[in-house]
């Protein structure tokens, strides 16, 4: 039985175009063809690899259950070039802090065949493990290598960031999506208003015992500041809503406290609210996080110096 395509073959030139054909369009359907033919080379060699390990595909990306992570593999083109993208979530939903990006950083430096990099949303990051390899330079030996390592940092170093810096793992984050109840099967109300420019929501759910749950967010970032159930009649749950929202933008921290005694409440978040400093904090963060962001990406891709990123997340440290 014929065996398909190796390495070797599909980095050949590809065909040249007819004559008289649209310019560029050979090119482009070369590369496609090409770019179907390196993901059936990837997933002949990902089966190799990790043998019983079953190996989840959906279209050009790959998944490997890997202990408390998962390794990720994607195909994809840049340009007239194929990469191939290997990765693996080492802790999620993390709050940056000048530690953390110090040790990140350090950490980057020695680090040989891969790096960390970030994912930002609502103000917490995700801290990813990986390595870019130009399918020139592919074969079966350096995708083990890559692929084995990389997961197997993941977990080494998930343990140490999510103690050190809290967090959770992705196979928790997984356990989490599954057991997790909805907070209301029906959402009533839900009021958006701001406090020192910073947009806060509160909203209503009738729960599944036919109480309420009263939860305030912060929009922009996501966080719960509050969670207050009432097994009221649905006019008083309205009348302790108005009134929450009414003390909310005075800034009446007196009555805040008398109402919500009896309920779950983040106060450092809420009277960082009441006093702006979320909103600076949040604008800040935004900005640094969209430039660390950046530089992860240049240096992933070899187009700055480990001393370079260095220096540049050094700066961006004194801003946070």
């Amino acid at each position: 039985m014929a065996e398909s395509a190796d390495a070797g073959d599909l980095k050949s030139p590809g065909p040249k175009g007819r004559p008289g054909s649209t310019p560029g369009a050979p090119i482009k359907l070369a590369m496609d063809e090409k770019l179907k033919r390196v993901v059936l080379l990837i997933d002949r060699y990902l089966t190799q690899i990790f043998g019983a390990i079953r190996v989840y595909r959906e279209d050009n990306e790959f998944l490997i259950p890997w202990g408390s992570t998962v390794i990720n593999v994607e195909v994809f083109r840049e340009g007239e070039e194929i990469v191939i993208k290997v990765y693996s979530p080492v802790a999620l939903r993390v709050r940056p802090s000048k530690d953390l990006m110090r040790f990140l950083l350090i950490e980057n430096s020695s680090l040989k065949m891969c790096s960390f990099y970030l994912e930002l949303e609502n103000g917490l990051m995700d801290i990813l493990l990986g390595e870019r390899i130009n399918f020139d330079f592919l074969n079966k030996d350096l995708l083990s290598y890559v692929t084995i390592n990389v997961g197997n940092l993941a977990n080494e170093y998930s343990k140490e960031i999510i103690a050190v810096f809290g967090g959770i793992s992705f196979k928790e984050y997984i356990e989490r999506e599954k057991s997790r109840i909805s907070i209301g099967e029906e959402k009533i109300l839900h009021d958006i208003f701001e406090i020192e420019g910073l947009k806060v929501s509160l909203e209503l759910y009738r729960t599944a015992e036919d109480s309420y749950l009263v939860v305030g967010k912060v929009q922009d970032s996501g966080q719960i500041f509050l969670k207050a159930e009432r097994k009221k009649e649905l006019s008083e749950v309205f009348r302790f809503m108005e009134n929450l929202k009414k003390f909310l933008e005075n800034k009446d921290v007196a009555s805040l406290k008398r109402s919500l005694k009896h309920y779950e409440v983040e106060e450092d978040l809420l009277y960082s609210i009441l006093a702006g400093n979320e909103t600076q904090r949040l604008k800040k963060l935004k900005a640094v996080e969209k430039e660390i962001q950046f530089l992860t990406q240049l240096l992933m891709k070899g187009e700055i110096s480990q001393e370079e990123y260095r220096k540049k997340i050094s700066d961006l440290e004194k801003l946070l």
